[in-house]
């Protein structure tokens, strides 16, 4: 008996084969995860003055591209006439410098503004803690009924409460020097390496932007290299794509941050509310997260003003609830206008996953990330429907309850019998 050969079980071979492959390959990526992340953790902290750079390179390119439009080539025409490699050489570094120099002349300009009004505030703040206390104290006196259960544990969480603050501000860890000692070294020391990866950052962001055409045109060419045209020309559309999204949700971020961040503290001011700078720079700086940031800069802000007078910490939540309101139908959609292209329902997703794996970056950066694979995977959706001859249309699915396999026509639910 002959043994007839067919391809299709060659094709069976090699997808279990492959299967059983990648089966081992996830669980021993499972089993090795805390080495890996230590790893991981380990060639992050190498490269971290590269990504520094990377990001403002990116956060700065707008302002490049800005002065750029605005005829800068032609200073570098007017120095070399007859050089237009080096005319546009010239203005390429006359551009990043004035960006360089506005970034760090904008960045110096907030922090010698938010620096000294920051300090008091704390200062202010750790000098009358005790003051707060015994006024918090006596409220709760006043508002329960004498002798109460009710008064009772709302006087023992208080005093524990209170505890905790005065061990962690003047306790345990005054009572060992050198421990004092060892954490303020290792502080400073981290302090100190954190501002050189920052200073080689923006080394690396000049470097960046004065050769970014290179860089991309670097990348193109490896990536048709690697795939055919067609999925090559893919990748880079969903590259303009990506960068479309993130610029644009990033930069508007930002500057509907900062507004935000001044109308609070204009509004603390008029309201001659405690601590105006400090809660003003909270809550700027939490707004930079979607959704969820306006309420994570308020919780800490109104205990800082409930410390002082509840009836202004009360006052205080319905102006960020008001400032909320504003940012999220008015000035928000001005600014960003559909970037993402999510609904609100991913929006919170996004957020969460992000947070969850990355913290605070991961919660700002997690949106257009997940825009980013949305809009993916909804390209590919629409395009196997449309080989598929069926519609794109999400609408069209509402009322369908399937589609005939052989007929290809679609089956619709019936309203009476529903």
């Amino acid at each position: 008996m002959k043994f007839r050969w067919e391809k299709k079980y060659l094709y069976w071979g090699i997808t279990a084969f492959a299967v059983i492959g990648a089966s081992i390959i996830f669980y021993l990526v499972l089993s090795q995860l805390p080495a890996m992340n230590t790893f991981l953790g380990k060639i992050v902290g190498i490269l971290k003055p590269v990504i520094y750079g990377l990001v403002f390179a990116y956060l700065m390119n707008p302002i490049l591209r800005f002065l750029e439009r605005q005829k800068l080539t032609a200073w570098g025409e007017r120095v070399f006439p007859d050089k237009s490699r080096k005319a546009a050489s010239f203005s390429r570094f006359l551009g990043v410098f004035i960006t360089l120099l506005i970034t760090l002349l904008v960045l110096a300009g907030i922090l010698w503004m938010l620096l000294p009004r920051l300090y008091e505030s704390l200062e202010t703040l750790a000098n009358s803690l005790p003051n707060y206390f015994e006024s918090a104290r006596n409220r709760i006196i006043q508002f329960f009924p004498d002798g109460s259960e009710a008064e009772t544990i709302a006087l023992n969480i208080f005093n524990s409460a209170v505890t905790f603050v005065n061990s962690w501000f003047n306790g345990e860890f005054l009572s060992d020097l050198s421990s004092v000692l060892i954490s303020i070294s290792t502080g400073l020391f981290s302090v100190v390496k954190e501002l050189l990866n920052i200073a080689i950052g923006f080394i690396v962001a000049i470097y960046v932007l004065v050769s970014k055409e290179k860089f991309s045109a670097q990348g193109k060419k490896v990536i048709y290299s690697i795939l055919n045209i067609k999925q090559a020309n893919t990748i880079i559309h969903g590259f303009y794509n990506a960068n479309r999204i993130f610029s644009g949700f990033i930069s508007g971020k930002i500057l509907d941050s900062l507004i935000i961040g001044v109308l609070c503290y204009i509004i603390l001011t008029i309201f001659q509310m405690p601590y105006k700078e400090l809660v003003s720079v909270i809550v700027g700086v939490t707004n930079v997260i979607p959704f969820f940031g306006p309420f994570i800069g308020a919780i800490p802000s109104a205990f800082l003003i409930l410390l002082i007078d509840p009836m202004k910490c009360l006052t205080f939540i319905i102006i960020i609830l008001v400032l909320q309101q504003f940012d999220g139908n008015i000035l928000g959609p001005k600014i960003l206008g559909d970037v993402t292209g999510l609904g609100s329902f991913w929006v919170i997703c996004a957020i969460l996953v992000g947070g969850g794996l990355f913290g605070f970056v991961g919660m700002l950066v997690g949106v257009p990330v997940f825009a980013i694979i949305y809009m993916s995977v909804k390209g590919w959706v629409e395009r196997s429907l449309k080989k598929k001859g069926i519609s794109s249309k999400t609408s069209d699915f509402r009322n369908i309850l399937y589609i005939d396999s052989e007929t290809e026509a679609p089956v619709y639910r019936d309203s009476k019998k529903d």
